[in-house]
């Protein structure tokens, strides 16, 4: 291509097409990455057009993702958009990461990030991102340590005290509980706090019933008083809001209180999940808030949310449905104000919804299916980042979007 040989590499598991320039000697130099389809495991070069086409060997119709051929096209101009994300070198080795969930800024911070990584890998770590840099560079890695593990990081957020929070996520089964955990600076488990002991046994009993399993999927601080969280409390405290990603149903009348479809319209897929709190100056969870769910597209099994984020004035979730591909309908930001949770509910009438779907496709590509974490800097900008399964059953990409000023993204 342009009178210089190129090499491209495919990593069929890495689920990318790396690409070397040839020197003189014959020996490659590192040019950059090719979002690959699925499984990438052809590859062919048509220097006389200028492209190059990489095809994939994974069929997944039920989610909406076909074996496909990929077409790249040789040309001048601004730098690649992918990746979006990357690793920074220490001691001259580059910091694994992959399957990235909750994310929050750096106190005080425009320019730096946190976020965590899921239960695909053993230890719970926190990565800090530098966002002035393009791509944006994982710049450090945070064990997090002690506790009773078997953690699943789901989201995260800062404390006024200093401390870190992190919303860990519980499976089907109950061996691994939803679980609040407080880490200190240096990533110590403080404090693991749990559900009461009577909703533990509805959610379980909601999980045999109908696989509702409902995990807890990010986290959010309020340090004053709103709608619902009203609390007496003393100077310095502070509340958790932890976004719950799909409802409870139940059989039993001892559950009502917190059965997402009391009338039971639908028990295999309640229209609404919720919100939990937790007051941390009284050490209590305090009742927690209704969220009105969108409509479940036809392809989709289910509608949840994948993220909580304190703003101004209100909060920022994820609500998404679990299909990628030609399948995905619904991958949103949804913002309400706190006026929205006076009542202790979040209805579809209050929520401002942004469709993420058209910058989730920049990179011509296929949709992904989790957009998990989500970031607001002090000076209003928005970052979000997509889960990659630690490349189990997706192509490898992760996507990490800027998504300008919370006020302009939003209309407010």
């Amino acid at each position: 291509f342009g009178g210089t040989d190129y090499l491209f590499v495919g990593s069929e598991r890495g689920g990318f097409v790396a690409v070397y320039s040839l020197n003189d000697s014959g020996s490659p130099v590192f040019q950059q990455i090719l979002p690959a389809p699925l499984r990438p495991e052809g590859a062919l070069a048509i220097s006389d057009r200028n492209l190059f086409l990489a095809s994939g060997e994974s069929d997944d119709p039920s989610f909406g993702v076909r074996s496909t051929i990929m077409i790249y096209e040789y040309q001048d101009g601004a730098d690649a958009e992918y990746p979006s994300i990357q690793s920074d070198f220490v001691a001259d080795k580059p910091i694994g990461w992959s399957a990235l969930s909750g994310m929050v800024n750096v106190p005080d911070s425009n320019n730096e990030l946190l976020a965590v990584w899921d239960s695909f890998y053993g230890q719970a770590q926190i990565f800090t991102i530098d966002v002035t840099k393009t791509p944006a560079q994982i710049t450090s890695a945070l064990p997090i340590a002690g506790g009773s593990g078997n953690f699943d990081p789901e989201g995260i957020a800062n404390a006024p005290d200093g401390t870190i929070w992190i919303a860990s996520e519980g499976n089907g089964s109950g061996s691994r509980p939803n679980r609040l955990l407080q880490v200190d600076a240096l990533g110590t488990v403080i404090d693991e706090i749990f559900l009461p002991a009577r909703v533990t046994v509805c959610r379980n009993q909601s999980n045999a019933a109908s696989g509702l399993q409902g995990g807890f999927e990010g986290l959010a601080i309020v340090e004053e008083p709103v709608g619902p969280i009203t609390a007496p409390g003393r100077s310095g405290d502070y509340w958790v809001v932890v976004a719950q990603q799909r409802g409870w149903n139940y059989t039993t009348n001892n559950c009502g209180k917190i059965d997402d479809d009391p009338l039971d319209v639908d028990n295999l897929e309640p229209s609404q999940t919720r919100l939990w709190v937790y007051d941390v100056g009284r050490n209590k969870w305090l009742d927690p808030i209704i969220y009105e769910l969108a409509t479940k597209p036809v392809n989709a099994s289910w509608v949840g949310l994948s993220e909580v984020t304190r703003v101004d004035g209100g909060f920022v979730v994820i609500e998404r449905d679990n299909r990628t591909g030609d399948f995905a309908e619904l991958k949103s930001l949804v913002y309400f104000s706190d006026a929205a949770i006076a009542d202790g509910r979040v209805s579809a009438s209050e929520k401002i919804v942004v469709d993420i779907i058209p910058d989730l496709l920049r990179s011509n590509g296929w949709i992904t299916d989790k957009p998990e974490g989500v970031a607001v800097t002090p000076n209003g900008e928005v970052y979000l980042v997509t889960d990659n399964d630690g490349v189990d059953d997706w192509s490898g990409e992760t996507t990490f979007l800027r998504l300008g000023n919370f006020v302009t993204l939003f209309g407010l």
